[in-house]
């Protein structure tokens, strides 16, 4: 999609696609707990899980660095994306191989790290080459999104990739597959997808194999960029994957596929918060270079408000019915409900605060974000395994919400000091008012014995007719900004 085209349609498209993504998240999740059941499920997460965090530390924080660099430079000398992007390959590329080759000769001693049974290897072993592949899928998706590219960020990463898991998922069950042998076909997807991406990317862009960078950025800046951000970008995946390892290593395995299955729920609301990232990171980033600093808060009110109107709506849809959502998956995972309510809890709090983490990073403040998210995964672990042995699975959604929470205060009150941000605005509070007034309202009428689908389409259409005025003004806002 062109970088020409209105917020509010970029808005739209991405949250679409991502939608699109999360269905098909959801619809594959599932389609494993239907066909392996819970145990068979989280032996195939844990491995996942495992080979999607060292895939996101394999990019070494160069993605991150693509955000902030492509948007400065794209204007000044287009040769330059060439050589930012030839660079993320080489670099990213050599050492996520190495990466992935060490996992898969070391198989064993991880199984026996991740699941407690080093029998388990072949799991390890075939999941590993994701670590290669998606690692420089990524880097691909976010040189598209550092270029505005949201028409080529959907086919990546939100239609190729979930479709082609929803095929084999249906494969599995006409083919009979076992968990491994689904886990090796998911792994040559990523292979396809990585190709794919690769190509698509060069072709789409005329991008050439160069090292020459000709403006006032060098190696070396883009090097001391990205450290940092392997800290952030590891800790931000670690934080939502690591307590999947934990379930399976101190845990049961079981466990492990009912968190899962929360996450996948709960994440239905963070959908927003990704489209509005994937819109305005490189908007935010553009006014920091030119030094327009009273762009940064304007754009970060529109986002958040539009965030704090609209995410209350999801998770009134989701929690309303958080029993039936995890029944849905099967009797195995109904006591996952109180982790989905704890984690819609926690990714309503990533939602509300809005953007900040990309407000620090791409405005040259790394260093506080490697501190927000190194404290935040330490805290989130520290407290899964403390939590699961009182209240089971529970406990990890608790883990989650109480340390994205903490995060999230670290990181607004940060943007607040250095890009005089205010959030709890008059806007803000008149949202908040109404979004406590309705919980309530809903809480006391439902414990009266009244029907909950009414309650909720009462109390929602109240909700949008109160705001409409200030809905439209955001979306009058949204559609004329390009």
């Amino acid at each position: 999609m062109s970088s020409d085209h209105s917020t509010l349609r970029k808005l739209i498209y991405v949250f679409v696609s991502k939608g699109i993504k999360g269905v098909s998240g959801l619809l594959v999740a599932w389609l494993l707990a239907e066909k392996y059941g819970a145990y068979g499920s989280g032996l195939f997460f844990i491995a996942y899980s495992f080979a999607f965090i060292c895939a996101n530390f394999a990019q070494l924080g160069i993605g991150n660095a693509c955000l902030s660099f492509i948007p400065q430079v794209r204007e000044q000398e287009s040769k330059d994306i060439s050589s930012l992007w030839t660079f993320s390959q080489v670099v990213v590329g050599g050492f996520s191989f190495l990466f992935s080759a060490t996992v898969m000769f070391f198989a064993k001693p991880v199984a026996e790290l991740v699941f407690k049974d080093v029998s388990k290897w072949a799991y390890v072993f075939w999941a590993a080459p994701i670590i290669f592949a998606w690692s420089l899928t990524r880097i691909n998706i976010m040189v598209r999104q550092s270029m505005g590219d949201m028409s080529g960020i959907t086919v990546l990463e939100n239609l190729v990739h979930p479709l082609g898991m929803m095929v084999l998922v249906g494969l599995a069950f006409v083919a009979d597959l076992s968990v491994l042998n689904f886990l090796i076909a998911v792994t040559a997807l990523y292979v396809v997808v990585f190709v794919y991406a690769l190509l698509s990317t060069r072709h789409d862009y005329a991008l050439k194999l160069s090292l020459k960078l000709r403006s006032h950025i060098t190696v070396r800046e883009i090097v001391l960029f990205s450290i940092p951000l392997l800290v952030i970008a590891f800790s931000q995946t670690s934080l939502i994957w690591i307590n999947t390892l934990i379930l399976g290593a101190v845990g049961a395995v079981a466990d492990a596929a009912v968190f899962v299955a929360a996450m996948k729920i709960a994440f239905s609301i963070s959908i927003l918060l990704y489209t509005f990232n994937s819109v305005y990171a490189p908007q935010i980033s553009a006014a920091h270079a030119r030094n327009d600093m009273q762009a940064i808060p304007a754009l970060y009110r529109d986002a958040t408000h539009a965030l704090t109107f609209f995410s209350f709506i999801l998770l009134v849809g989701v929690a309303a019915y958080a029993d039936l959502a995890m029944g849905f998956f099967g009797a195995e995972y109904e006591a996952g409900t109180g982790c989905l309510l704890w984690m819609l809890a926690g990714q309503l709090s990533n939602c509300y605060v809005g953007p900040v983490g990309y407000m620090l990073i791409l405005s040259g403040k790394s260093k506080l974000e490697v501190f927000n998210t190194s404290v935040g995964l330490v805290l989130n672990a520290g407290l899964c395994v403390v939590l699961y042995n009182f209240f089971g699975v529970s406990g990890a959604g608790a883990a989650f919400c109480l340390s994205s929470v903490i995060i999230n205060l670290f990181r607004y009150f940060q943007c607040r000091k250095f890009f005089g941000v205010i959030w709890f605005d008059i806007t803000q509070r008149l949202f908040i008012s109404l979004q406590l007034f309705i919980i309530a309202a809903y809480l006391l009428l439902t414990s009266y014995g009244i029907n909950r689908e009414l309650l909720i389409i009462v109390l929602l259409s109240a909700y949008l007719l109160l705001n409409y005025r200030k809905v439209w003004s955001l979306v009058e806002t949204l559609r004329t900004q390009h």
